[in-house]
């Protein structure tokens, strides 16, 4: 080759390497100014978690170990947990029977005598953890069905069972009206009492991009969701575009070179503590909006990220409803606390560490580590759940500095910081869950706004005044002065005596409480327990009473496997009793009923307050 010739190759050459980091550079600034523009969310499409998966494999393994996948599913064999080969369930006149039809699917059969049997096939599930409930079809909506199935104990409740209102008359004939658009009939009268909407309802919070699409002229819904459960999109916002733009290696590349935001995606890490709390609050604190139509019509506008007052507010006790400032108060004890599940939010607002620091929910919950019962972030509760606390207050990090704090054994239950900061004072589904209301345990206080205190929640023997001495002693006058206590609260005064939440609490208290072994007091204990199974008006307290009962008859037997296994906590008084008696002959003669003068004088007709709410 001559040299001229050589000299052209290379000059053409140089010009394309050239030409190639001119391209390079230039590409890699298009995808800087890229990263710099600022997105909004609202309106952008979703793809679902399986395009989340090409990218994020291991967050794809960890979300699909969670709850929150299966929130919401279609019925399968995969996704259904109830008994479905022929189990029965008897309430209330009506017989549930649920088994499998000829093509495998999934249905409800109820039968009340003198009204033609009423099929419903089961096409969605929802929840997997503690219960699971149940949706049917009819026409454009879905409805939640009468029975669910208890999951940990492996047996079908009805779910009148698990709101906390009164028995309905046995001799009171059962209403049975017809079906309408607005309510279909199942089994009828109270059994049907909370059939619920999905449509409307549970969509909301179940689910990702919820919009019940309901037609403003004709009420008709053309619900859809973009994907079923709580899944990527929920929390990181719509990835559409997100997934598009980074299907781009060099724009990977560019992500992982100079770690920064990236503005198609939402990463709640980066969010403040408001807004990661906001995040967390739109499904787990009930809120309400000033016009709910839109709601209704185009699905909630929220995007990760968004200020969650902008669109609705969160409930408490004294948010009007049509100027009527009572109409949420049943949901909060007097001082405004919460007592049911779905207002963890508010706890969170009226605590110290968020009004006067960072706390926010995934202070302590990690979404994609932990045990996927509670989600835990890992490191919290290695050892010792206080690490979760003592992150912030170090001062109480080490054993000696917890009993001076706390004046209890700092390896026993009054050692928690939230066992007495964070008490189990709220209910839920045929639960009672901890108060994220982060607060300093002043039993008195607690005892004038008519809720359960830390305190006697653990000392279940014992009464609030006992409590209130117990921490002027320890903590001194100054932060605890002597005042009048208000009786009543305790779990010892309220189990056969308060109104339907504290009765729940004090119900399971007795069971989660130190065992006090053998003797007097566990007899007692065993007594009150077996009285509340045999006579309590509601059915969600005998529930929690024989869940406490097993606990302290059989200490570490699995659910389903003691001699309480039998209890049908939704059973005719007729079948409580007598199970109850043969269970008071089987524990022993040490375990008698309280006497019958002590509960007329602590039962109060006006405390019967029925609760249609409860999750």
């Amino acid at each position: 080759m001559s040299v001229s010739r050589r000299w052209w190759v290379s000059s053409i050459a140089v010009l394309a390497i050239v030409g190639t980091g001119v391209a390079v550079r230039s590409e890699r600034r298009a995808i800087w100014a890229d990263l710099d523009r600022a997105r909004d969310l609202h309106g952008a499409g979703y793809v679902g978690s399986v395009a989340c998966r090409r990218c994020h494999v291991d967050h794809y393994a960890s979300w699909s170990r969670t709850f929150h996948r299966t929130m919401t599913a279609e019925a399968s064999p995969a996704s259904v947990l109830g008994d479905f080969s022929g189990a029965t369930l008897q309430n209330d006149g009506v017989a549930a029977r649920m088994e499998r039809d000829a093509d495998g699917g999934y249905r409800m059969t109820f039968t009340r005598a003198g009204a033609a049997p009423r099929v419903a096939k089961v096409v969605r599930t929802v929840g997997s953890r503690r219960y699971q409930q149940y949706l049917a079809r009819d026409g454009d909506t879905f409805w939640r069905l009468p029975v669910a199935y208890h999951v940990e104990e492996k047996r079908w409740f009805p779910m009148t069972g698990a709101f906390l209102f009164s028995d309905p008359d046995p001799d009171a004939p059962a209403e049975l009206p017809a079906a309408t658009s607005d309510r279909p009939v199942f089994g009828g009268g109270d059994f049907d009492r909370h059939v619920a909407r999905w449509n409307d309802n549970c969509v909301f919070c179940h689910n990702v991009a919820p919009n019940p699409g309901r037609d403003r002229a004709t009420g008709a819904f053309n619900t859809s969701v973009a994907e079923l459960g709580v899944a990527c999109e929920a929390c990181h916002g719509p990835g559409a575009e997100h997934a598009r733009g980074n299907a781009d290696p060099a724009r990977r590349y560019a992500l992982y070179a100079a770690p920064r935001a990236d503005p198609t995606i939402v990463n709640p890490s980066r969010l403040s503590p408001a807004r990661s709390a906001d995040l967390c609050g739109r499904c787990h604190g009930q809120r309400i909006a000033d016009e709910v139509g839109p709601f209704l019509e185009h699905g909630d506008p929220f995007v990760p990220g968004d200020d969650l007052a902008l669109e609705s507010a969160p409930l408490w006790r004294d948010t009007p409803l049509h100027g009527d400032r009572e109409a949420f108060a049943a949901r909060f004890w007097r001082d405004g606390t919460a007592r049911l599940t779905a207002y963890e939010y508010q706890g969170l607002l009226q605590s110290p560490c968020t009004m006067r620091g960072p706390l926010t929910c995934t202070s302590c919950h990690g979404m994609h580590e932990g045990d996927p019962r509670g989600q835990m972030r890992v490191g919290l509760t290695d050892g010792t759940e206080n690490r979760m606390c003592t992150r912030c207050h170090a001062a109480l990090a080490e054993a000696d500095a917890v009993a001076r704090h706390a004046h209890h054994d700092p390896a026993a239950a009054g050692g928690s910081c939230v066992g007495c900061h964070m008490p189990r004072i709220v209910y839920g589904v045929l639960d009672v869950h901890r108060s994220h209301r982060i607060e300093i345990p002043d039993p008195a206080r607690a005892a004038s706004s008519g809720r359960p205190d830390a305190c006697t929640t653990c000392h279940v023997d014992r009464t609030v005044a006992w409590a209130a001495r117990a921490a002027r002693a320890f903590w001194g006058g100054d932060r605890f002065p002597a005042t009048t206590v208000v009786g009543g609260s305790s779990p010892r005064e309220a189990i056969l005596g308060g109104e339907p939440v504290a009765r729940a609490v004090a119900a399971d208290a007795f069971g989660r409480a130190p065992s006090p072994g053998t003797g007097d007091d566990r007899s007692r204990r065993l007594g009150i327990l077996l009285d509340v199974m045999a006579h309590d008006r509601t059915a969600a307290v005998r529930h929690l009473a024989w869940r406490s009962l097993r606990r302290l008859a059989a200490p570490g037997a699995p659910p389903g496997s003691d001699l309480a296994a039998a209890y049908d906590p939704s059973g005719t008084p007729a079948e409580r009793a007598r199970l109850v008696s043969d269970l008071r002959a089987t524990l022993g003669a040490g375990v008698t009923e309280p006497a019958r003068a002590e509960l007329a004088a602590r039962r109060d007709p006006s405390l019967d307050r029925d609760l249609e709410i409860g999750e």
